[in-house]
């Protein structure tokens, strides 16, 4: 595989986002030492394509959706996100009634690799267009413009960076800065394939969006390590008061370290901090909802919860570590993966005459662990058993948080556990503008969580059919507090049962018809949004073109 092959499977890999379709890895031999270029001179290369500069990858998806889960897209303009049951927010209910609605999403992306950079270069850029069937036309705003006449201006940046390869080599060193997609992962999300990253590491569970800074990867410690230094947020906080303009920021850097013990089983590190020193003024989206522990908002859209304190500022580290094994059955047909993530902190409040907390103690522990068996022709012939895990904190209200920390307090989302291979107890993450469902957050709106997850999956025709059943139970570490006074909830979430179906109809172009079921369970008692068992239907187009 040429480096220019390469390049082109990593903007690949970046156009796949968060829609789910794991690309295997791409295996590379070592020539032996002098001959590989005798062979290459020698050889007849006349024929051969001439390299290109520049490449064009488009993402084409569409949902069709019936569900019971009835979400409120105003909003945030078209958008529905968050737990369902939130009162705010999108304020997503469960009743007898349906929603139908088809939404839809176009990601071009481009990768310009001039020849005359010798291979030392690339410039990426990434948009997005979404919008719902019939809703919008004729004005100026995201995530619409699929009514009559459409003549929407919604396109958005999602990346625009540029790579520096000093030695030519990306595996030993990258450069990456820019706006770019940020994952808690190790990977350079630029290059690596998707599956990579949302089954290694933490999965998404604590960082999976985009950002604008500088990244470092490189292997030169016998082992991948990245580097990363992100201002996530700004405001002129000080400036009504002590006419100070200087923006004040959410900064953000990231430490991996990830260590191959043998042929697909490595074991790996982290070390995180975060400084917010915005004093609660930041927003995730911008003149509507603040970002930050103490965001009256923040909280109904993604399920993190919301720290009682006023305009806060402060400091969360988390550290980690990580493993996984034979995720890709190269080795044999057994695999493995988990981690598990300390997350500490202290937030004080900016406001003198503050009724809430002064201050807010952080301490939180989550952990995860998948094993996967391959007992059949394919690699999507598959069983697995997952569960996950974190802390709870019965009393919200006071000055100490005992659940996980995760950058859902400020973006939306700023965390996506995009490989629970669920469609209600966790949002099926095949989506556009709707991710809703029974957890959004593994802290569970800071209540904690304990789930476990089993699937077993057969391709009916190799390679072209397959069926996938699941089952998933999740339910709180802590019991909540009552939704209606006199009328105790329980611990119980609920219990889903699914069935998937995917057929390729030619190479990266799949249909799907994908159904859920939930039992709610008591953690539902008294709340007047949710009377029914949530379930829901989708079918689903992927076309990936390049």
């Amino acid at each position: 595989m040429t480096g220019r092959t390469k390049f082109r499977g990593c903007a690949l890999a970046l156009a796949l986002g968060m829609t789910g379709l794991a690309l295997p890895a791409a295996a590379q031999s070592t020539p032996l030492p002098g001959a590989y270029a005798e062979w290459q001179e020698a050889r007849e290369r006349t024929e051969d394509a001439p390299a290109r500069e520049f490449v064009l990858i488009n993402y084409f998806f569409t949902r069709l959706t019936a569900s019971n889960q009835l979400g409120d897209p105003a909003g945030l303009r078209g958008v529905s996100l968050g737990p369902i049951g939130f009162p705010a927010g999108s304020a997503v209910r469960v009743e007898k009634r349906e929603a139908f609605f088809v939404e839809q999403r176009w990601i071009p992306v481009i990768e310009y690799s001039p020849l005359f950079v010798d291979g030392m270069a690339s410039f990426r850029a990434q948009f997005e267009v979404d919008y719902l069937w019939g809703r919008a036309a004729n004005t100026v705003q995201q995530n619409e413009g699929g009514g009559f006449n459409a003549d929407q201006i919604n396109i958005q940046t999602k990346n625009v960076n540029v790579a520096l390869y000093p030695t030519k080599d990306p595996n030993q060193l990258t450069l990456l800065f820019g706006t770019q997609p940020v994952y808690d992962s190790v990977h350079d999300p630029t290059r690596a394939p998707l599956g990579d990253i949302i089954r290694t590491g933490y999965k998404l569970t604590f960082l999976g969006s985009d950002a604008t800074g500088l990244s470092v990867f490189s292997n030169y410690l016998g082992g991948q390590a990245r580097l990363s230094l992100l201002p996530l947020g700004s405001f002129q906080a000080d400036k009504a008061t002590d006419d100070d303009p200087r923006l004040k920021f959410v900064w953000t850097a990231l430490a991996d370290y990830t260590y191959p013990l043998a042929p697909g089983t490595n074991v790996g590190l982290s070390l995180w901090h975060l400084r917010d020193d915005t004093k609660g003024e930041a927003y995730a989206f911008e003149g509507l909802v603040r970002s930050g522990p103490g965001s009256p908002g923040l909280g109904s859209f993604t399920g993190a919860p919301q720290f009682a304190i006023e305009r806060p500022s402060g400091w969360v580290t988390w550290l980690g570590a990580n493993f996984n094994h034979n995720v890709d059955f190269r080795t044999g047909p057994f695999g493995a993966s988990g981690f598990v993530m300390y997350n500490a902190g202290r937030f004080r409040s900016n406001r003198p005459d503050t009724t809430l907390n002064r201050q807010v103690d952080i301490s939180g522990l989550s952990a995860n662990l998948e094993l996967l068996y391959n007992f059949g022709r394919t690699s999507n012939d598959l069983v697995t058993l997952e569960g996950m895990f974190s802390t709870g904190d019965s009393d919200l209200r006071d000055g100490r948080y005992t659940s996980a920390f995760t950058f859902n307090e400020y973006g939306l989302p700023g965390a996506v556990w995009f490989n629970h291979k669920m469609l209600i107890l966790f949002p099926f993450t095949s989506t556009v503008n709707n991710y809703t469902g029974a957890v959004t957050d593994i802290s569970n709106q800071g209540f904690g969580l304990q789930s476990v997850i089993a699937t077993g999956a057969y391709d009916l025709i190799p390679n072209k059919l397959n069926l996938k059943l699941g089952v998933g139970h999740a339910r709180s570490s802590v019991t909540p507090p009552e939704n209606t006074p006199g009328i105790p909830r329980g611990r119980i979430i609920g219990t889903e049962i699914n069935a998937e179906l995917r057929y390729t109809i030619r190479y990266l172009m799949t249909v799907g018809l994908h159904g859920g079921y939930m039992f709610r369970g008591a953690f539902y008692n008294g709340n007047p949004r949710v009377t029914e068992n949530p379930w829901a239907a989708f079918t689903t187009f992927t076309w990936y073109a390049f």
